[in-house]
């Protein structure tokens, strides 16, 4: 596989990107290392962008049934970091190859998925400078009204800030020992110091009078538009779609992994926390107690040594402990295609600020006040921060605009933090891809007389995944049993080989009383063969790739 030099400029890790830069960086990268790297379009978005895919390893026709690791990012469109982290993790795998050894050997045996913007049309429009959307740009149903409070960039600085005017009747009031952070208004404040706080912005259709916030735009959230655990939903203003799959996005998103069923793994970029999430994501869950532990003993390998923690959404990571979260992505990896599937919540502006919530999950719904304060304190000298300043309203008339500039502060890590964040990503990202299963088979003959041959087939499973991925996999069918064919013979189903990770599960992983697993990660078959040979030999995994040779008597 020689490849010639990386294409030159690349793209830099210090600041965010912009998808035209991407796309041109991307074709370069393919037209450089035609033997190591395509993409394909697997779909477009609603405003008609290409969602790329790309496909690192040996393209030699059977990288799509190699064992694979998906990688995706951009689904929230406002979480740039993860397109970022997408993008970077690619380069760094290209140049590793690049450079020869084990990173060349490994693809070799095994492929990598990436694709680094799922939701293009969301993240163009706020690259631009739009106001804060969620995913698509999904318009609201016909017939709606969208009346009422609109966010909008007034001042023409691309950034959409905070907009405040003072009224007895406000919910905030100044924070005076931060004065740029406007508190949660208390019984004991003058009504006099009291302000209405809202994202900058105007009223659509207004009636002169109520102060009452739009519909929000561009509501659907991929994010919950995915089969795992799908129900109507609405939350934060945004919904769950019509149906499961009903964004073209999210249908993109199924149908690529569903046409390659050799994918052993996944990671999901989102912004933000410091966290890898894991399973379950609901007190029912339908992954049984192996599954769970298997997926948290890999995550909790994977973040060792760095920032990062590795937490279940439930309970832990849920917004609400009453109502579970469903028709994520991740989830629905985990559930529908039986894979480890994690989701990456790139960035801890907390821990950034010196502060830990009581509850992440619940602090959108209930933040606390000396977290805020302290989110406030930490980025008031960020770049792109702006102090309140006066500004004439087209409606309201005198107000004030200021405030951080929540993309590149909480949401995504400042620009200049941004290459040390994608490193601690990398660590993760990297380890996880390093747990795919990988098959070792030998193959031995031992003559029986002239005209017969006994060929022993050995094969084990190198990798800390099972073949299977979860036992969730082989349950509903997406991950079949490790098939052989030994010439003369008919094919034969030999069930799912472990991984040295499964030693890490149940009574077996205390290394103080350890044990063998019951499944094991090697089997043996033997077949009675005739006439003088060569016999054809191949095996198949789904998850852990195929492979054929050839078995010859000794001399």
């Amino acid at each position: 596989m020689s490849t010639p030099p990386l294409p030159s400029p690349r793209l830099p890790r210090d600041r965010y990107l912009d998808l035209p830069e991407i796309d041109v960086w991307g074709a370069a990268l393919v037209e450089a290392h035609p033997g190591l790297l395509r993409r394909e379009i697997i779909g477009h978005s609603g405003e008609g962008r290409p969602i790329w895919l790309y496909t690192l390893g040996r393209l030699d026709g059977a990288e799509d049934h190699r064992p694979a690791f998906w990688v995706d990012g951009g689904t929230h469109c406002a979480e740039w970091a993860g397109v970022s982290a997408a993008v970077d993790g690619l380069q760094r795998w290209l140049d590793a190859a690049v450079a020869g050894g084990p990173m060349l050997d490994w693809l070799g045996q095994h492929t990598i998925y990436v694709a680094p913007c799922v939701s293009p049309d969301g993240y163009a429009a706020m690259r631009a400078g739009a106001p804060y959307t969620r995913s698509t740009l999904e318009r609201a149903p016909e017939g709606t009204v969208e009346a009422g409070w609109t966010p909008r960039d007034l001042t023409g600085d691309g950034v959409v800030r905070l907009l405040r005017w003072r009224h007895p009747a406000g919910p905030f009031v100044v924070d005076a020992e931060q004065p740029l952070h406007m508190r949660a208004r208390r019984l004991d404040d003058d009504p006099a110091d009291a302000f209405f706080v809202a994202e900058e912005g105007q009223f659509e259709l207004w009636d002169g009078a109520c102060w009452r916030a739009a519909p929000r735009k561009h509501g659907l959230d991929l994010n919950r538009n995915f089969p795992g655990d799908w129900a109507p939903r609405s939350g934060f203003g945004m919904h769950s779609g019509a149906f499961p799959g009903s964004a073209p996005e999210a249908r993109a998103m199924l149908e690529a992994v569903a046409a390659r069923p050799n994918i052993g793994a996944a990671i999901t970029h989102h912004t933000f926390s410091g966290v890898l999430l894991i399973q379950p994501y609901r007190a029912d869950s339908v992954l049984g107690e192996s599954d769970l532990l298997r997926v948290k003993a890999l995550a909790h390998d994977a973040v060792r040594g760095t920032r990062y923690a590795a937490v279940p959404v439930h309970p832990d990571f849920a917004y609400d402990p009453k109502a579970a979260i469903g028709g994520v992505w991740a989830d629905t990896l985990s559930t529908v295609f039986g894979l480890p599937a994690y989701t990456l919540e790139i960035w801890d502006p907390f821990a950034a600020a010196g502060v830990t919530p009581a509850h992440r999950g619940r602090f959108f719904r209930e933040p606390e006040p000396a977290v805020l304060q302290a989110l406030v304190r930490r980025f008031a000298d960020a770049p792109g921060t702006a102090p309140w300043a006066a500004f004439d309203h087209p409606q309201l008339g005198p107000v004030e605009i200021g405030g951080l500039d929540l993309q590149r502060t909480v949401r995504n890590p400042p620009e200049d933090l941004l290459a040390e964040e994608l490193d601690q990503v990398f660590t993760i990202v990297d380890r996880a891809r390093r747990a795919l299963p990988r098959l070792e088979v030998q193959i031995t003959v031992v003559p029986l007389g002239p005209d017969h041959a006994e060929i022993s087939v050995q094969i084990d499973n190198l990798g800390f995944l099972p073949t299977a991925g979860l036992d969730r996999g082989a349950a509903i069918g997406r991950a079949p049993a490790l098939r052989l064919e030994v010439e003369g013979h008919p094919p034969a189903a030999l069930g799912q080989l472990e991984g040295w990770g499964c030693a890490r599960v149940g009574a077996a992983s205390l290394p103080l009383l350890p044990a063998l697993s019951q499944g094991g990660s090697r089997l043996l078959h033997r077949a009675v063969v005739a006439g003088p040979g060569p016999w054809r030999v191949a095996w198949h995994s789904a998850r852990a790739g195929r492979g054929e040779a050839w078995a010859r008597r000794e001399g």
